[in-house]
């Protein structure tokens, strides 16, 4: 049987998706943290490593004190 992703990645996954269909545009800026925690029913370690993530596939950057953004594809 196939092993499931871990939570963080299928986070990031779906993350990912919505961007790829437009549903968050370039420059728009994501939920927090804890807001990604809360709708996803992930702990927020959880939600921090899907961000982290979704840094390391160069989808989206931080702005220091204001949060996380699209970036332009």
């Amino acid at each position: 049987m196939p092993t499931r992703p871990p939570h963080y990645r299928r986070v990031a996954d779906d993350i990912e998706q919505k961007i790829r269909s437009g549903e968050y545009s370039p420059g728009q800026q994501l939920p927090s943290v804890s807001e990604i925690g809360e709708l996803y029913n992930v702990a927020r370690s959880t939600a921090y490593r899907a961000v982290k993530e979704l840094h390391e596939r160069n989808l989206i950057y931080g702005q220091q004190g204001q949060g996380v953004f699209v970036a332009d594809s």
